[in-house]
């Protein structure tokens, strides 16, 4: 896969989550003025919450076009991970200012959804990170086995112990 293909991909990807979190927080919002809250942490609260649920998938499907791009064997490609880790802080800083302009009065719940954002984008890059991690312990797993014998050589060992056998089996069936 290009570079291209894979940064359009984790775009549209981000794209249509900001658009579920655009309706998903005039939801939220909602109901917290259904709720009448004056607790200004709950509202904050509640559009954390809304943010982090919505990133998550995108985060995981995002997650998944990278595994997808560097195919197998699996060979990480450490400029694609910093991407996807950058267009996580994007998304997160864009879910924010998305979530602080809901509503347009200065209250008081809004310097809290502000002081949220790093800690949103550190628990989802911390994700991101695992994954990568993740691949790298596959990868040195395998070089690992292979560092006794080669795979191919296991490949022709196994090929002509079939065939011995087969041949050993047609004597005997005569």
């Amino acid at each position: 896969m290009s570079d291209t293909a894979f940064e359009s991909k984790v775009s549209g990807i981000f794209a249509r989550m900001e658009q579920r979190l655009a309706s998903r927080l005039a939801v939220e919002k909602a109901r917290t003025d259904n709720l009448q809250s004056q607790d200004t942490r709950r509202v904050a609260f509640i559009l954390t919450e809304a943010i982090e649920a919505e990133l998550a998938p995108a985060v995981k499907q995002a997650l998944a076009s990278y595994d997808e791009a560097i195919n197998r064997p699996m060979l990480p490609n450490e400029r694609w991970e910093h991407q996807l880790v950058q267009k996580i802080g994007q998304a997160v800083d864009a879910s924010i200012k998305l979530a602080l302009t809901v509503d347009r009065e200065a209250h008081p719940w809004k310097p809290l959804l502000t002081a949220e954002g790093p800690k949103i984008r550190a628990r989802l890059a911390e994700t991101a990170e695992q994954h990568f991690a993740a691949l790298g312990k596959v990868r040195g797993r395998r070089r690992g086995a292979a560092s006794g014998v080669p795979d191919w050589m296991v490949w022709v060992a196994l090929f002509a112990a079939g065939l011995v056998a087969g041949l050993l089996l047609a004597r005997l069936l005569r």
